[in-house]
């Protein structure tokens, strides 16, 4: 056991008066039965246990081990700020390669995504302005979708504006989030429009960092006339450097050169460097080593029970009216100790979610799957979790899987869980539109639990909203039915009234011609 103010455990050493002080007292007490005798005895004993305690989870006990923190990242958010102007098609991306500024710059975010694990990602992308492509998301598979789109089609246009990229990029970020906020800003520096100082002092007041990666050549490559630009020119593009590194500086940030072969690596291990920043203040875990885990609580916990006894001793009549509740307190003692470090995971997690830091919680459910007895509770807490950050789809897996976990049991155990996984399902699917899923997830709720009411709303709601969705297409194929026949007898009319009518036959004159 180890201490973190080891200094605070020399306050046990005022027990040394309080003991001489018992026993001059114990010597001078009056005569009195044996009984009341006991009662002082042990409330005494009670109260002084109830100091030592306070006085040892003040010092900050520890025993146990933690997690290593390159098993669960948390606490970032990175948004990737890809220019996709004209220059980012030269062939000068890399060393000794022929690769396109913004092939080199897809490849980098490609591999730094798998290898930062446990980060909500989103895309951003931008040449005479920037918007939002993807969203911040748990999502590997979409952001590597969206890059793999870019990168194998050219999107580029003419103008940058590097300013509307980077506020388009931060407006991923959720101001209720604790998570560390990154911008990984991937272009050649260069910048026909917009103010890119206003974009790096609005970061850094919001505490956002940006990394950048700088792709292209110092020396630069002619960007290739195209047939279509009448304003078509010698123009010669070079990577700015120094507005890249700028930009880092200025926001806490570091810069990569893009060209480099271990670019990727670096701007992982920057990245990495951020989490680790808050997985040792929350997860006791120190350069990657297993650090003992804070126990304090428990002492606390110990420290108001003996309390407690030490006043309700004194207000019984016998001691063996004492001795149910005490050992009541005891068996509270035992099932508080027994609590495996799952369960204390799931209440962790859960105080967490209560004060809206849900990227912690997430690494803690996260752990607590690695156990047993908890991992059902743990899958449904992360489904929670990714419902409250707008992720539907992923929290239905979540849900999924949390029942596929149940499955080891018997149908009588875990029935609220049962329950609250369908029920949960049924309002994603509801949410989605998709009426006739959460009509059967409900309906599955209500077979575990047939006495929910809300569950019975629901199925109610959902069957009606099928109903009107299924009385809307009708209607509208029928209307467009109707439409249909209107416009072509209207056709048929306008084609008869213009069409061409035959001539008449002049008749006879044989009058004067003038």
């Amino acid at each position: 056991m180890t201490f973190d103010h080891p200094v605070i455990l020399f306050s046990l050493l005022i027990f040394i008066p309080i003991f001489v002080f018992d026993i001059i007292a114990r010597k001078k007490r009056l005569k009195l039965s044996k009984e009341l005798e006991n009662k002082i005895f042990l409330s005494d004993m009670f109260f002084r246990l109830f100091l030592a305690l306070t006085v040892i989870a003040l010092a900050g006990p520890r025993w146990g081990t933690g997690s290593a923190p390159s098993e669960y990242r948390r606490g970032i958010d990175i948004v990737f700020a890809i220019d996709i102007s004209r220059s980012m098609d030269l062939l000068d991306g890399q060393q000794g390669a022929s690769v396109s500024r913004l092939a080199r710059g897809v490849t980098i975010a490609q591999e730094t995504i798998a290898s930062v694990s446990g980060a909500r990602f989103a895309a951003a992308i931008g040449r005479g302005s920037g918007y939002l492509a993807v969203p911040l998301t748990f999502d590997n598979e979409a952001i590597l979708v969206f890059l793999e789109s870019i990168g194998v089609s050219s999107i580029t246009g003419r103008s940058t504006n590097l300013e509307s990229l980077i506020k388009a990029a931060s407006t991923a970020f959720q101001n209720t989030s604790a998570a560390r906020k990154v911008i990984v800003l991937i272009s050649d520096g260069e910048a026909h429009s917009g103010v890119m100082r206003n974009a790096i002092v609005n970061c850094a007041r919001e505490g956002i960092i940006i990394n950048t990666v700088a792709v292209g050549s110092d020396d630069g490559r002619q960007i290739p006339e195209r047939p279509d630009d009448r304003e078509s020119r010698l123009v010669y593009s070079r990577r700015d450097a120094a507005v890249m590194r700028t930009a880092a500086e200025r926001t806490g940030g570091i810069y990569i050169d893009g060209g480099r072969e271990d670019a990727s690596s670096n701007l992982s291990s920057g990245l990495l460097s951020y989490s680790k920043e808050i997985d040792i203040a929350q997860t006791d875990v120190i350069d990657g080593k297993k650090e003992q885990k804070q126990r304090r609580t428990l002492f606390i916990v110990f420290a108001l029970i003996l309390y407690a006894a030490s006043k309700f001793i004194t207000r019984t009549n016998t001691l063996f009216n004492f001795r149910l509740p005490f050992l009541s307190m005891i068996f509270v003692m035992i099932v508080f100790t027994s609590c495996s470090d799952g369960k204390l995971l799931l209440l962790e997690a859960n105080y967490l979610i209560s004060r809206g830091r849900h990227n912690e919680a997430i690494a803690l459910y996260l752990e607590a799957l690695n156990h047993k007895e908890a991992s059902a509770y743990a899958e449904y807490g992360l489904g929670l979790t990714l419902y409250s950050l707008d992720e539907g789809d992923n929290a239905l897996k979540r849900y999924a899987n949390s029942q596929i976990l149940l499955e080891m049991f018997s149908p009588n155990e875990h029935r609220e869980l049962r329950y609250r996984n369908h029920y949960n399902s049924g309002i994603v699917f509801f949410e989605e539109g998709d009426y006739n899923s959460a009509a059967s997830a409900f309906k599955e709720a209500l077979r575990t639990d047939p006495k929910r009411i809300e569950a019975k709303r629901n199925l109610e709601l959902s069957l009606i909203s099928l109903t009107i969705e299924s009385n809307r297409q009708n209607s509208t194929q029928e209307r467009q039915e109707q439409r249909d026949i209107l416009f072509d007898y209207l056709r048929y009319e306008e084609q008869e009234k213009w069409k061409s009518k035959e001539w008449t036959p002049e008749e006879d004159f044989t009058g004067l011609d003038y």
